[in-house]
Protein backbone atom coordinates (compact mmCIF):
# COMPACT_ATOMS: atom_id res chain seq x y z
CA UNK A 1 0.00 0.00 0.00
CA UNK A 2 1.70 2.90 -1.29
CA UNK A 3 1.89 5.96 0.93
CA UNK A 4 0.20 4.41 3.76
CA UNK A 5 1.74 4.58 6.93
CA UNK A 6 2.15 1.35 9.18
CA UNK A 7 -0.09 1.96 11.93
CA UNK A 8 -2.54 2.42 8.92
CA UNK A 9 -1.22 -0.38 6.92
CA UNK A 10 -2.17 -2.59 10.45
CA UNK A 11 -5.98 -1.30 10.47
CA UNK A 12 -6.73 -1.94 7.04
CA UNK A 13 -4.63 -5.46 7.17
CA UNK A 14 -7.13 -6.09 10.60
CA UNK A 15 -10.32 -5.02 8.11
CA UNK A 16 -8.90 -7.63 5.64
CA UNK A 17 -8.50 -10.51 8.01
CA UNK A 18 -10.74 -10.68 10.22
CA UNK A 19 -13.17 -13.78 9.78
CA UNK A 20 -16.40 -14.82 11.45
CA UNK A 21 -15.96 -18.49 12.75
CA UNK A 22 -19.12 -20.79 12.63
CA UNK A 23 -18.06 -23.06 15.23
CA UNK A 24 -15.93 -21.64 18.55
CA UNK A 25 -14.26 -23.90 20.80
CA UNK A 26 -15.84 -24.49 24.78
CA UNK A 27 -12.83 -22.73 26.24
CA UNK A 28 -13.68 -19.50 27.64
CA UNK A 29 -11.90 -16.25 26.92
CA UNK A 30 -10.69 -14.18 29.94
CA UNK A 31 -13.38 -11.41 31.18
CA UNK A 32 -10.86 -8.65 30.79
CA UNK A 33 -10.65 -9.02 27.31
CA UNK A 34 -14.49 -9.31 26.98
CA UNK A 35 -14.40 -6.45 28.95
CA UNK A 36 -11.90 -4.83 26.18
CA UNK A 37 -14.51 -5.73 23.45
CA UNK A 38 -17.39 -3.82 24.90
CA UNK A 39 -15.01 -0.87 25.65
CA UNK A 40 -14.18 -0.73 21.91
CA UNK A 41 -17.50 -0.71 21.36
CA UNK A 42 -18.69 2.31 22.84
CA UNK A 43 -15.74 4.23 20.70
CA UNK A 44 -18.64 3.84 17.89
CA UNK A 45 -19.55 7.12 15.97
CA UNK A 46 -23.21 8.66 16.97
CA UNK A 47 -25.57 10.81 16.40
CA UNK A 48 -26.59 14.06 18.32
CA UNK A 49 -24.21 13.30 21.01
CA UNK A 50 -25.48 10.39 22.69
CA UNK A 51 -24.18 6.93 23.40
CA UNK A 52 -27.84 4.75 21.68
CA UNK A 53 -26.87 1.36 22.51
CA UNK A 54 -26.77 -0.81 25.58
CA UNK A 55 -25.13 -4.49 25.69
CA UNK A 56 -26.20 -7.65 27.66
CA UNK A 57 -23.61 -10.16 28.23
CA UNK A 58 -24.85 -13.80 28.30
CA UNK A 59 -22.35 -16.52 29.48
CA UNK A 60 -22.91 -19.88 31.87
CA UNK A 61 -26.04 -20.56 32.34
CA UNK A 62 -27.53 -17.39 31.10
CA UNK A 63 -27.13 -18.90 27.34
CA UNK A 64 -29.37 -22.27 28.78
CA UNK A 65 -32.06 -19.96 30.00
CA UNK A 66 -32.39 -18.40 26.39
CA UNK A 67 -31.83 -21.59 24.56
CA UNK A 68 -35.11 -23.07 26.72
CA UNK A 69 -36.90 -20.01 25.51
CA UNK A 70 -35.52 -20.61 22.11
CA UNK A 71 -36.51 -24.28 21.59
CA UNK A 72 -40.03 -23.29 23.57
CA UNK A 73 -40.72 -20.56 20.89
CA UNK A 74 -39.87 -22.25 17.81
CA UNK A 75 -42.59 -23.18 15.33
CA UNK A 76 -41.84 -26.26 14.68
CA UNK A 77 -45.28 -26.46 12.16
CA UNK A 78 -43.49 -26.51 9.46
CA UNK A 79 -42.08 -29.67 10.09
CA UNK A 80 -43.06 -33.63 10.25
CA UNK A 81 -44.14 -34.13 13.11
CA UNK A 82 -41.49 -36.80 13.83
CA UNK A 83 -38.86 -34.25 14.14
CA UNK A 84 -40.21 -31.88 16.21
CA UNK A 85 -38.34 -32.82 18.92
CA UNK A 86 -34.89 -32.70 16.97
CA UNK A 87 -35.67 -29.10 15.81
CA UNK A 88 -36.27 -27.99 19.66
CA UNK A 89 -32.86 -29.70 20.65
CA UNK A 90 -31.28 -27.84 18.13
CA UNK A 91 -32.86 -24.54 19.23
CA UNK A 92 -31.76 -25.80 22.62
CA UNK A 93 -28.40 -24.90 21.54
CA UNK A 94 -28.13 -21.83 19.89
CA UNK A 95 -26.82 -19.41 22.58
CA UNK A 96 -24.11 -22.01 23.66
CA UNK A 97 -22.05 -21.94 20.67
CA UNK A 98 -19.52 -19.31 21.70
CA UNK A 99 -18.74 -19.19 25.29
CA UNK A 100 -20.25 -15.66 25.62
CA UNK A 101 -22.43 -13.84 23.60
CA UNK A 102 -23.30 -10.27 23.29
CA UNK A 103 -26.56 -8.85 22.86
CA UNK A 104 -26.14 -5.24 21.07
CA UNK A 105 -29.31 -3.41 21.73
CA UNK A 106 -30.07 0.01 19.93
CA UNK A 107 -32.26 2.32 21.81
CA UNK A 108 -35.17 4.00 20.15
CA UNK A 109 -35.80 7.79 19.31
CA UNK A 110 -38.28 10.42 19.46
CA UNK A 111 -38.36 10.38 15.90
CA UNK A 112 -37.99 7.84 12.90
CA UNK A 113 -34.65 9.03 11.65
CA UNK A 114 -33.57 8.93 15.50
CA UNK A 115 -34.33 5.23 15.60
CA UNK A 116 -32.73 4.29 12.08
CA UNK A 117 -29.32 6.95 13.38
CA UNK A 118 -29.33 4.77 16.99
CA UNK A 119 -29.40 1.29 15.22
CA UNK A 120 -26.78 2.34 12.54
CA UNK A 121 -24.49 3.76 15.70
CA UNK A 122 -25.55 0.15 17.21
CA UNK A 123 -23.94 -1.33 13.77
CA UNK A 124 -21.09 0.48 14.25
CA UNK A 125 -20.33 -0.51 17.85
CA UNK A 126 -20.96 -4.02 16.45
CA UNK A 127 -17.76 -3.58 13.63
CA UNK A 128 -15.89 -2.44 16.73
CA UNK A 129 -16.46 -5.41 18.55
CA UNK A 130 -15.74 -8.03 16.08
CA UNK A 131 -12.41 -6.00 14.91
CA UNK A 132 -11.58 -5.95 18.75
CA UNK A 133 -11.86 -9.71 19.12
CA UNK A 134 -10.00 -9.87 16.52
CA UNK A 135 -7.28 -7.96 17.75
CA UNK A 136 -7.48 -10.11 20.90
CA UNK A 137 -7.09 -13.33 18.99
CA UNK A 138 -10.48 -14.36 19.00
CA UNK A 139 -13.60 -14.69 16.42
CA UNK A 140 -16.97 -12.60 16.36
CA UNK A 141 -19.35 -13.51 14.55
CA UNK A 142 -22.55 -11.62 13.76
CA UNK A 143 -26.21 -13.00 13.91
CA UNK A 144 -29.62 -11.72 14.19
CA UNK A 145 -32.70 -13.91 12.82
CA UNK A 146 -35.45 -14.98 13.93
CA UNK A 147 -34.48 -14.88 17.77
CA UNK A 148 -33.34 -11.46 17.68
CA UNK A 149 -36.73 -10.50 16.87
CA UNK A 150 -38.68 -13.22 19.55
CA UNK A 151 -40.56 -11.28 21.82
CA UNK A 152 -40.37 -13.32 24.85
CA UNK A 153 -36.00 -13.07 23.70
CA UNK A 154 -36.36 -9.50 23.97
CA UNK A 155 -38.39 -9.37 27.25
CA UNK A 156 -35.68 -11.92 28.88
CA UNK A 157 -32.75 -9.16 27.80
CA UNK A 158 -34.61 -6.21 28.88
CA UNK A 159 -35.44 -4.85 25.50
CA UNK A 160 -37.62 -2.25 25.83
CA UNK A 161 -40.48 -1.08 23.75
CA UNK A 162 -38.60 0.91 20.59
CA UNK A 163 -35.59 -0.36 21.20
CA UNK A 164 -34.09 -3.08 18.98
CA UNK A 165 -31.31 -6.02 18.54
CA UNK A 166 -29.04 -4.80 16.16
CA UNK A 167 -26.98 -7.83 16.62
CA UNK A 168 -26.01 -11.18 18.79
CA UNK A 169 -22.22 -11.28 18.76
CA UNK A 170 -21.29 -15.08 19.62
CA UNK A 171 -17.32 -14.49 21.07
CA UNK A 172 -14.92 -17.38 21.76
CA UNK A 173 -11.82 -19.03 20.15
CA UNK A 174 -12.17 -20.43 16.56
CA UNK A 175 -12.70 -23.94 16.51
CA UNK A 176 -11.48 -24.12 12.59
CA UNK A 177 -8.94 -22.26 10.96
CA UNK A 178 -11.74 -19.38 9.26
CA UNK A 179 -11.79 -19.21 5.00
CA UNK A 180 -9.88 -16.30 3.15
CA UNK A 181 -12.29 -14.16 1.61
CA UNK A 182 -12.86 -11.93 -1.38
CA UNK A 183 -14.38 -9.61 -2.28
CA UNK A 184 -16.07 -7.76 -5.37
CA UNK A 185 -13.88 -5.57 -7.54
CA UNK A 186 -14.18 -1.62 -6.08
CA UNK A 187 -15.30 -0.87 -9.41
CA UNK A 188 -18.48 -2.61 -9.45
CA UNK A 189 -19.52 -1.52 -6.37
CA UNK A 190 -18.28 2.42 -6.05
CA UNK A 191 -19.79 5.43 -8.11
CA UNK A 192 -18.10 8.86 -8.16
CA UNK A 193 -20.34 12.06 -8.51
CA UNK A 194 -17.90 14.52 -9.20
CA UNK A 195 -19.91 16.73 -11.48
Amino acid sequence: MDGVTAYAAQIHQAIRARRSAGKMRAEAPPRAAIERILEAATWAPFHKCQEPWRFVVICGEGRLRLGEIAAQTVDVSTFPQAIHERVRAKERTKFARAPFVIAVIAEGGQSAIDSDENYASAAAATQNMLLAAHAEGLSGYWRTGRLARQPEILAALGVAPGERLAAFVYLGYAATEPVAAARAPLSQKVRWLDA
